[in-house]
């Protein structure tokens, strides 16, 4: 009975050490029941990477890390050592690439596959192989990245601002003060004058109503006759468009090259006159004759002076004096 006893305490508490393994196992992500794989992969940094963190497919936990450590004694790479279900197949340019699981910074290893296509061969990494590595930026850095011409920005926006806050202080100071008021007074000013203008015009308009109405009435008496002479107005003007195209049409240019060519051949023949070449130019430029003239001019004027004085030695009365005879003789 002890015996039995003793066995059954035995396989109670295997049972519990292999539930409690079992346990510890599941609680930091490993299967002692699923078999795996070991891959390796390095980074320069795993951007505060843990151990037992997982491993993810597309979003699905295949695996975690199972160790991390130096790769060299220059500390300049580091080797992480993953532990993937080996039902998981994984091409030889599968990427390993350290990413943030959550907004409170934790990281996880995310398995990236290559695009391929049905008619490209494809091998597989094989047990203890090494992995392509990649790093994301965390949220931080793209935080930081999206934030810097935010900050760029608004640090020009603040140096704008202390700029025209120094151009009010210099606006408002004592002197440039009171000549600020001034232009606010003389604004003032304007304003009152406009207003007094506009109460002006509405008095006018109001009182002057009848005159008004009398020119608008004038206006529209214009307008009308306008309208009713339309036809009137429509003839005049056809009248004067026939006018101007009979104008247009004349040959001007010809009468005035024959008013020019008139023109020419009077200056010629008054130049021929003036030249003494014509028997006009002669008569007119002959001195001698001018003097001829003048003396026959003269003698003539003597002729008739003396005529005037003696008219009987140049006229006689025959009728007179043969009467006498005739009465004489008989």
């Amino acid at each position: 009975m002890e015996k039995d006893k003793a066995i059954k305490i035995g396989l109670l508490v295997a049972i519990i050490a292999g539930i409690l393994i079992w346990g510890i196992n599941f609680c930091k992500g490993k299967n002692i029941f699923t078999r795996e794989n070991i891959y390796y992969t390095t980074y320069n940094q795993v951007e505060g990477l843990q151990k037992n963190a997982a491993v993810l497919l597309r979003g699905y936990k295949i695996g975690h890390v199972k160790d991390i450590y130096f790769t060299s004694s220059k500390y300049d790479q580091l080797t992480v050592e993953l532990s993937i279900n080996s039902d998981i197949f994984l091409p030889t340019t599968t990427v390993a690439k350290i990413f943030s699981s959550d907004l409170l910074g934790s990281k996880a290893i995310d398995i990236i596959l290559p695009e391929t296509t049905t008619s490209e061969p494809i091998s597989y990494v094989k047990n203890f192989d090494t992995l392509n590595s990649a790093i994301e930026a965390s949220i931080t850095d793209q935080v930081r990245i999206e934030v810097a011409p935010l900050k760029a920005q608004a640090e020009k926006l603040l140096e704008s601002a202390a700029v025209a806050i120094d151009q009010i202080k210099y606006v408002v100071n004592e002197s440039n003060g009171e000549e600020l008021r001034r232009c606010f007074v003389k604004l003032q000013g304007a304003i009152d004058a406009i207003h007094h203008s506009g109460v002006t015009l509405d008095t006018i308009m109001t009182n002057g109503d009848e005159n008004i109405q009398r020119i608008l009435a004038n206006v529209n008496g214009i307008t009308t006759n306008i309208n009713e002479h339309s036809e009137e107005i429509g003839t005049i003007i056809a009248n004067f468009s026939s006018m101007t195209d009979s104008i247009s049409k004349a040959n001007i240019t010809e009468t005035l090259v024959k008013t020019e060519s008139a023109v020419t051949e009077l200056n010629q023949m008054l130049q021929q006159i003036n030249s003494g070449q014509s028997s006009i130019g002669a008569l007119i430029n002959d001195k001698s004759l001018y003097n001829n003239l003048d003396q026959a001019s003269t003698q003539l004027n003597s002729l008739l002076i003396d005529v005037q004085k003696h008219p009987k030695r140049y006229v006689s009365f025959p009728i007179f004096g043969s009467s006498k005879e005739k009465k004489e003789k008989d």
